[in-house]
């Protein structure tokens, strides 16, 4: 390797127009234009390509796999396939926010007002933790936004978006509401969380007692330490949660799951970056994961979860492909 390829600047900035034009080219850019400045000096027609490449199983990954076999693994002990090694090309933010763009996926970024006591955020990749007027303590998972409406009528709060976990000071004479768009739940003193899945949420009780109501729909539940409820417009049941202890794991940094798909723990990691995790195909993404994983650090987490089931990764700024 020479040199300039160790330092990576003159690599980087040729990367930067190769995967700029390899998106503009699925727009229907002048080929003759992107012919010409190919031609101009050898080194861009490797960028080219492999930017193509990495393109390309992103969007394998994100389309069906019709009458696709799987390769056979190979055995331990069997003679590997020499395969030609590739370069490792480093992408700057700006080219994953034009794939952003192109593909239609990602995180979105939000502008956020000014710091409001009463309107808290987790950015992506934060775990924030604020103790309110009455001492109750709320912890909001990446992503969350809660509105907090404290008045002598109540502790009221609104789950906007995402996840939250309570710890809720006792008041018997005001009592306190999580409300959301799916429901809401009423306590006097305990901790659980609340998660926001689209129109639906998941209530998750480690102590205390919480009383749940649907949005809509009839009928009330009241969950006690070690039960959970969904609230999706029929009437909730209490359950018996499967993992306590895995409910607000993610308030220490972790996430612990047993038996999920794959395809489900790399969209709980994903939650914790900007960018996208996909899972090429539908057996893959369905093969079961046990473990607990650093979610502090999402993409060694991801690293790691590859490692352990001896998958491959291609990444493109922000976007990475299991396979």
């Amino acid at each position: 390797m020479s040199d300039k390829d160790k330092t990576g600047g003159g690599d980087q900035a040729l990367f930067d127009a190769a995967a700029r034009r390899a998106l503009r080219l699925r727009d229907g850019a002048d080929a003759a234009e992107h012919a010409a400045w190919l031609a101009a000096e050898p080194q861009r027609a490797e960028a080219m390509a492999e930017a193509d490449h990495i393109l390309s199983l992103i969007g394998a990954a994100t389309a069906p796999l019709e009458g696709a076999q799987s390769q056979p693994r190979r055995r331990r002990g069997a003679a590997a396939v020499a395969v030609p090694r590739r370069r490792t090309w480093k992408i700057p933010a700006a080219v994953a926010a034009c794939l952003v763009l192109a593909l239609g996926t990602g995180a979105a970024l939000e502008t956020l007002a000014p710091a409001d006591p009463n309107h808290l955020v987790a950015e992506v990749g934060q775990v924030r933790r604020q103790v309110l007027a009455d001492g109750s303590v709320v912890t909001l998972n990446t992503g969350a936004v809660l509105d907090v409406r404290y008045g002598p009528e109540g502790r009221r709060v609104r789950l906007v978006k995402g996840e939250a976990f309570f710890d809720v000071a006792h008041d018997p004479s005001r009592p306190f509401v999580v409300e959301s768009r799916a429901g809401s739940a009423r306590v006097l003193g305990t901790a659980f969380d609340v998660r926001l899945q689209g129109d639906r949420a998941k209530v998750s009780v480690l102590r205390g007692a919480v009383r749940v109501e649907p949005a809509r729909g009839g009928g009330m539940a009241v969950l006690r330490a070690g039960q959970g409820a969904w609230l999706d417009g029929a009437a909730p049941k209490a359950l018996a949660l499967e993992d306590p202890a895995a409910v607000d794991a993610w308030r220490q940094g972790r996430l612990v799951v047993y038996h999920r798909p794959l395809s489900e723990v790399v969209d709980e990691i994903g939650r914790y970056r900007r960018g996208k995790v996909f899972v090429r195909g539908q057996a893959l993404a369905g093969r079961p994961v046990s473990g607990v994983f650093d979610v502090a650090r999402p993409d060694a987490a991801i690293d790691a979860l590859a490692a352990s089931l001896d998958l491959r990764t291609a990444r493109l700024g922000g976007f990475v492909l299991l396979y």
